[in-house]
């Protein structure tokens, strides 16, 4: 609808009224008698709502594959709907569903958290969303995010010490759960964008949601690096070499993990000056990996392409948890404001 201007007009001693849209009205059948629910919102704005049912409704998406559909295709299709917010998600062929199509149907209920495969036939699967964004906001995902980054990364640095092959499998296994979470918090800030309701019942605005998507976002980064300290962990055991700096670069990882730390620390309590703290150790931090690795002069060999690529990843570890100590500076303004 286009932005229209209306007087308010005053109807009693005390009352104040205001008419509504006709094509809303008409749009929403309703006549007079009707209930509408009546919200002020933070913002200073009034929503009229005219659904009283406070019932998850139904939001579906069909998918339409082709028999040129690929299973990676579709299931970056299936994400898309499940961060879009839809809980029925309905895929469709025409003739009989391939095989490998619906297995990669079925994989999106390990892949992301809620949807579970409700109805199938020969050319159709259709998956529910049985999620509740108030079970698990956004804030309570982001700190669980953090606990199992932080483990992920100190397990990484130790799996490359010890050369604990399972260890590192391990690490790289969790990444799976990061990302489960990471998608959970887009889903809900899209949400939180559509339905302002949703954002009066778990007590996030659309700010503070953002500011949760960018901090889930650099999180879900980091582990992506603990992922791969772990990977170079596997490849360096199976190789039979060995790093010789390994102290250091395990102080460094420890200084990294640590500002990760105080950031969050931050972020969750709007603290403007730790936040800037964190970032001017971070750049120093920063500094000390890179003169650690152009120390390096053994020739080229697996464990110093294996070394170059842990201290790089601590080094973009670092530099993700300086990001976040940014957004706790920018919500921090946002709320003196």
């Amino acid at each position: 609808m286009e932005l229209e201007i209306r007087r308010v007009q005053k109807t009693g001693a005390s009352t104040m009224t205001v008419s509504l849209p006709k094509d809303w009205i008409e749009a929403n059948s309703i006549k007079p008698g009707t209930p509408v629910v009546v919200r002020a919102l933070a913002d200073g704005t009034i929503c009229i709502d005219p659904k009283m049912q406070q019932d998850k409704e139904e939001n579906r998406k069909i998918i339409m594959v082709d028999e040129n559909e690929t299973k990676e295709h579709l299931t970056r299709k299936l994400i898309g709907a499940y961060l879009a917010g839809y809980n029925i998600i309905e895929v469709r062929s025409k003739g009989r569903l391939d095989l490998e199509l619906k297995h990669a149907v079925k994989e999106i209920s390990r892949l992301v958290i809620g949807p579970e495969v409700i109805e199938e036939t020969s050319n159709t699967l259709v998956l529910h969303d049985l999620s509740d964004p108030v079970e698990l906001p956004q804030e309570k995902c982001v700190r669980r995010m953090h606990l199992i980054v932080d483990s992920m990364h100190k397990d990484a640095i130790v799996s490359l010490k010890e050369g604990d092959e399972a260890l590192a499998q391990d690490v790289v296994d969790r990444d799976a759960d990061v990302d489960r979470l990471y998608w959970m918090a887009v889903k809900q800030y899209n949400l939180i964008l559509k339905d302002r309701r949703l954002s009066e019942r778990i007590g996030v605005d659309i700010y503070e949601g953002m500011s949760l998507m960018l901090v889930a976002r650099g999180i879900e980064r980091i582990g992506d690096h603990a992922e791969k300290i772990a990977n170079n962990s596997l490849t360096l055991a199976k190789s039979g070499n060995k790093i010789n700096d390994l102290k250091e670069i395990g102080e460094l990882s420890e200084q990294a993990v640590e500002i990760l730390d105080m950031a969050m620390q931050a972020f969750f309590r709007k603290d403007i000056a730790s936040a800037n703290d964190i970032i001017d150790r971070g750049d120093g931090l920063v500094l000390q990996c890179q003169n650690l690795g152009s120390n390096a002069r053994t020739p080229a060999n697996v464990s110093t392409v294996v070394r170059t690529s842990v201290l790089d990843s601590i080094t973009r570890t670092t530099m993700y948890a300086m990001d976040i100590a940014e957004v706790a500076i920018n919500g921090a303004m946002r709320m003196d404001n």
